[in-house]
Order: structure tokens, then C-alpha cells, then sequence
């Protein structure tokens, strides 16, 4: 499932959660009719009573929440949806879950890379952890000069490596 918020705590004394959004797309919010929330292995859908932005949050007022201290007993649980349910990106832009798997080729002699096991966010950009057949750790920067084309319906990215990239220590 896809985070889309996390519950910071109560709004108020009448039930309300106060939710930050994890989404380029907070709008999504007001127009939920259930929310699905988790935390850890316990899963939970809730019908929405009303909800409204505020500020950076949205306060939601969901059903069978009718106190600040059950609205609290909420606080650190996320907002969820399926990935079927994900904001359609435009185009070149991809959620990690649709990267995390896929396997990396050098677009250059068409070689396997390996299989791109994370995407790491650092402040500069993203930056792919590749994890080749041998076990080893290849970091691939996350820029157009590098990674030449993905392919979501096939699973695969090609990537142009930068030089040194390929060196082993």
C-alpha cells in the first residue's frame, strides 16, 4: 500500500484526527468518503463524517471516533490506499514502488547492472541502490543524463554509467 498521510495527533475535542500530507496531491483528501489506516501489521477503514483542510494538515472527522483521547489513541498510524489507487504521475516521473525490483541494464553494452533495491532521497536527487547478481552495491544518481529509459511495463531501466560508476573498490 501506498502512504499518503500520517496522523499527528487530535484536533479539537470532538473526535477530529489531524492528518499531514505525504502527497504531492492533499485535494485527494477531500473528496474521501473511507480512509484505510495502518500501523504496522493492523490494517483499519474508517467512513469519513467530514474533513477539511487546515493550514499544512487536513482534519478528519471519521465514524466511531468520538473523543480527543481516541482520536489520540490514532496518532503515528498512516493513511493508505492501494497502488491501483496512486495519482497518475506525468510523464518520466515514478513512484519507488513501481522502481523498487526492476532490473538495471547498462544501456551501453546492454550488460544486467543488477536489481534496483531502493530508492534513496537525498537533498541533491534521488539515487538508485542497485544490488548486482554478485552482491554488490552499484549507486546510480537519479538524472537524465544518466538513466537513459524505464520501462514499467517490462520492469527494466537502462542507465548510462557515469565514469568510475562501475569501479570496484
Amino acid at each position: 500500500m501506498l502512504v499518503i498521510g500520517q496522523i499527528t495527533g487530535a484536533h479539537g475535542v470532538r473526535g477530529e484526527v489531524k492528518v499531514f500530507p505525504l502527497t504531492d496531491y492533499p485535494e485527494r483528501f477531500l473528496d474521501m468518503k473511507t480512509v484505510t489506516i495502518r500501523q504496522g501489521s493492523d490494517v483499519q477503514q474508517l467512513s469519513v463524517e467530514k474533513v477539511w483542510k487546515q493550514n499544512k494538515h487536513v482534519i478528519f472527522l471519521l465514524e466511531g471516533i468520538a473523543t480527543r483521547n481516541q482520536a489520540e489513541m490514532l496518532r503515528g498510524w498512516q493513511l493508505v490506499v492501494d497502488y491501483d489507487e496512486a495519482f497518475p504521475l506525468p510523464p518520466g516521473h515514478y513512484y519507488d514502488f513501481q522502481l523498487t525490483g526492476m532490473r538495471v541494464y547498462n544501456a551501453q553494452d546492454g550488460s544486467l547492472l543488477g536489481e534496483l533495491a531502493e530508492v534513496l532521497h537525498l537533498p541533491a536527487n534521488a539515487v538508485y541502490r542497485v544490488v548486482s547478481p554478485q552482491g554488490r552495491e552499484i549507486l546510480v544518481p537519479a538524472l537524465a543524463k544518466v538513466v537513459e529509459k524505464v520501462d514499467t511495463d517490462h520492469g527494466c531501466m537502462h542507465v548510462r554509467p557515469l565514469e568510475g560508476m562501475l569501479d570496484e573498490d
